[in-house]
């Protein structure tokens, strides 16, 4: 979280509603694009946020991971995120809990006071301690039966062991060695664009770590050259400048990308890969972008 939005960042204190109201517009235009592609969009419930001392319910990749047959509830860290997917998105898990072909895996409760932020000074620099399993759904990206994932600031060992547990037979979790201190969710860093290429942020983490993985050791990697330039308005409140990394594939020939990253689409078209524009600032100002908006709750593979 940038430093100079600190002491923005409390309890109960809301983002500014123009900001908010250019979001949800920014949401309801990448919605209509990917119905225009006969997706089966599912929407979450309205919530007060502000009145429950929550976050938002737009980042579902965070606290909802798809592997197989079986949807996991991310073990959330934050106490303003703990009751997150109950709040908005009880009502979906609900409907696919009713197919006895789908398992769902709800987040265990947490105990309070919550002692996850107690003597973390120690932990290599990490905000949590391993008192408990945390972990957010968007530290990991899933390559075939093997996720990927990292150690970060919502995510510790207990949480990585737990994943283990939860997920079906024959899947394996493995953590990549990453360079970055302020390390929260993995896909700015890592950017699969269609099997067998990915891109990724040369700041964060280097091609000699990820082809230790033996799932990636064929595929073909680009370090992004395209550097991220500093953006006030709207503000950054919880994202770095990396963010324009944060992209959803379509199809192997085609992603999402913010409307004005527009030096970033023109190299991706060098890789043969064709960029559909949305603008998307005001939701990169609250927290995520287009992967982070999305999960895919049903797939073919």
């Amino acid at each position: 979280m940038p430093e100079d939005y600190w002491d923005q960042c409390k309890p109960f204190n809301i983002f500014p509603p123009s900001v908010l109201r250019a979001a949800c517009q920014e949401l309801d235009l990448f919605a209509a694009i990917l119905e225009k592609e006969n997706i089966k969009i599912y929407r979450p419930k309205s919530v007060r946020w502000d009145e429950i001392g929550g976050y938002s319910g737009a980042m579902p990749r965070d606290g909802l991971m798809v592997v197989g047959n079986t949807i996991i509830e991310a073990c959330f860290s934050w106490r303003c995120r703990k009751k997150e997917i109950q709040q908005a998105y009880s009502c979906i898990l609900d409907e696919f809990e009713k197919d006895p072909s789908v398992r769902v895996v709800r987040a265990p409760k947490v105990q309070s006071p919550d002692p996850i932020y107690d003597d973390c000074e120690h932990l290599n620099g990490w905000a949590t301690n391993n008192s408990r399993p945390a972990f957010d759904a968007a530290d990991f990206l899933r390559f075939g039966k093997t996720l990927l994932g990292q150690f970060s600031n919502v995510t510790n060992i207990e949480g990585v062991k737990y994943l283990r547990k939860v997920i079906p037979p024959g899947y394996s979790v493995e953590i990549v060695q990453t360079t970055d201190p302020h390390a929260m969710h993995i896909d700015a860093t890592i950017v699969p664009l269609w099997k067998g290429l990915l891109v990724y942020n040369p700041e964060r983490v280097t091609e000699a770590a990820l082809r230790r993985h033996k799932v990636l050791s064929k595929w073909e990697m680009h370090a992004c050259p395209v550097k991220p330039t500093p953006r006030l308005s709207p503000p950054l409140y919880m994202t770095s400048s990396w963010i324009f990394l944060n992209i959803l594939s379509l199809d192997e020939k085609r992603v999402v990308v913010e409307a004005e990253d527009v030096e970033f689409a023109q190299w991706l078209r060098t890789l043969g890969i064709e960029p559909i524009p949305c603008p998307f600032r005001h939701v990169n100002s609250i927290g995520g972008s287009f992967h982070c908006a999305t999960v895919d709750l049903i797939r073919s593979d």
